[in-house]
């Protein structure tokens, strides 16, 4: 899950001996107020790993990579604290700058390792991943034949075996909670886009929508630019989507709720042990700072962290209306340390809170880290996704905001409109021909057979948003499809119309881009209606 933490590279931890840089050198890291009592303590604690590091080297009765096992060392140290303190290899190290910098080519997702395996957390819009029909949640079992699900892969080898150069092909095999055999997928890699805005338009003649799927170095200018496109069009009230954006960095955060509240309302503050409490307010260059300027949040159940600052400010302030299902409910800050080898730590320094005083962290078990990872599919099961009132909050946690509204702290951002997760049955046979990933396919090849006819029928994106249809003849050709692929069942109407609703919009995006994919999506979207008729009102 990405995080939010404070840029400062050039801040490395001096003060810690060599041994402790080696094994634990997150220990004392960066001590506002060092002690001599903690002091001592450190020094003791290093001299024990100093004495196993000589024990390992003198008498080990065979040979061993020194390199890996002090990685592993702060790893497993780590996994001690919290679920996202986290340590970065050298070479990890430099991958993750390369992201940022955006010289990326592969597949386009962010994954996490859980309980031994390989689980797709999001998916980069419009990268090859997605056009192929992988989905979040999925379980990487194989790459190319190779199985890397429980043979205790790391990071680093995961990245290697699936980035590539761009026009070369990878075979992933993966598990689908509906499926019990492999679903085989060939992703042809490509320049991973590394945007952070996924789309924005006028939704309607003065509703703007802004997707913002993840918070990076470049969001607040991406962000300011989109809005300021949007209030040039007239533009009065704004469907803010949030869901599925994992999180990134705090400033980010901050300069996106800094457009978005009135001068001198606070933001978040954060406080930690080690770490003074820190007040962060808006200012007044915000564009969309004004009551007349009306505001949705869109979120979702991997909506999180900084994602949950901008909608937990808005909630706080009573600024807009937040609509979706609880957010993930991650609420600690991390702080990025340089070791002496240029491998990085990310050690959470501090909790971080929303204006009217919530943490929205949930609950954790220091050391079980995968226990707080199927958190997610604890609530599916539970119901907590289908249904409101399965979301239970500790009354010790209760908050008002400045309107007399109830909110809750201790486990992510509930939001004022609740909007269920469709799971019926009646969805089994187009989630099967989707999965399969037959609906992509076709509407790939009927682009591009078609491509000069439609683009002849219908010239702009919006002619083809607002007059084509996918008809009966092009639905019977899908479920053939299907049948040679063993996918039998019954079309119902449910099924239907969300095989005509994906079919059309990606035959839209193969011909006009994302101008024709959004929009179309959009026309069936419980939580977007709903967006529109709060904002309407």
């Amino acid at each position: 899950m990405s995080e939010e933490y404070h840029n400062n590279k050039n801040n490395r931890l001096l003060p810690i001996i060599f041994a402790i840089v080696l094994a634990v050198g997150f220990v004392g890291g960066y001590q506002l107020n060092p002690r001599r009592q903690i002091a001592q303590e450190i020094h003791i604690q290093a001299d024990k790993i100093k004495e196993l590091q000589s024990l390992i080297k003198n008498y080990y009765f065979d040979t061993i990579n020194n390199t890996q096992l002090t990685d592993n060392a702060i790893k497993a140290i780590l996994s001690e604290l919290d679920p996202h303190s986290s340590y970065m290899t050298k070479a990890e190290t430099q991958q993750f700058e390369t992201t940022m910098r955006g010289g990326i080519e592969g597949i386009g997702i962010q994954f996490n390792i859980i309980n031994d395996t390989v689980v797709v957390m999001s998916i980069t819009n419009n990268g090859p991943a997605e056009k192929t029909g992988i989905l979040p949640g999925d379980k990487i079992i194989e790459v190319d034949t190779t199985k890397i699900a429980g043979i205790k892969i790391q990071n680093n080898d995961v990245i290697q075996k699936i980035r590539g150069k761009k026009g070369s092909t990878v075979k992933i095999g993966i598990l689908r909670n509906e499926n019990d055999k492999l679903l085989y997928f060939t992703i042809k890699r490509d320049a991973i886009p590394i945007n952070s805005i996924d789309y924005y338009y006028m939704i309607r003649p003065t509703i703007a929508y802004i997707s913002i799927n993840s918070f990076t170095q470049t969001t607040a200018d991406e962000f300011s630019k989109a809005l300021q496109k949007m209030i040039n069009k007239g533009a009065t009230s704004l469907i803010l989507d949030l869901r599925g954006n994992t999180g990134g960095f705090l400033g980010a955060a901050v300069e996106v709720c800094d457009e978005l509240l009135p001068a001198k309302k606070m933001i978040v503050y954060t406080k930690g042990l080690h770490y003074r409490t820190q007040e962060i307010r808006a200012t007044a260059k915000g564009k969309f700072q004004n009551d007349n300027q009306h505001i949705v949040v869109l979120i979702d159940e991997y909506s999180a962290s900084a994602s949950e600052i901008v909608s937990g400010a808005i909630q706080d302030h009573d600024r807009g209306t937040i609509i979706g299902r609880r957010s993930f409910g991650k609420g600690l800050v991390q702080q990025q340390f340089v070791l002496s080898d240029s491998s990085e730590v990310l050690l959470t320094i501090a909790r971080y809170y929303t204006p009217v005083g919530r943490c929205i962290q949930r609950p954790f078990d220091a050391g079980n880290e995968e226990k707080y990872m199927s958190d997610f599919y604890e609530r599916y099961l539970n119901g907590e996704m289908e249904e409101k009132d399965k979301n239970t909050f500790n009354d010790s946690l209760k908050f008002i905001t400045p309107s007399g509204k109830v909110v809750y702290g201790g486990g992510g951002i509930m939001p004022d409109v609740f909007i269920p997760l469709k799971t019926s049955e009646d969805f089994i046979f187009f989630n099967r021909l989707n999965n399969k990933g037959i609906v992509f396919q076709y509407a790939a090849k009927y682009a591009t057979d078609n491509r000069k006819t439609l683009l002849k029928q219908y010239p702009t994106a919006k002619d083809y948003v607002k007059y084509f249809s996918v008809n009966e003849e092009m639905i019977a050709q899908m479920q053939e499809k299907g049948r040679q692929d063993s996918i039998t069942g019954t079309l119902s109407d449910i099924s239907k119309k969300e095989l005509c609703k994906w079919a059309k919009a990606y035959i839209g995006r193969n011909i006009y881009d994302n101008a024709a994919f959004y929009p179309v999506i959009h026309q069936t979207d419980d939580m977007i209606k709903e967006a529109i008729k709060v904002l309407e009102k």
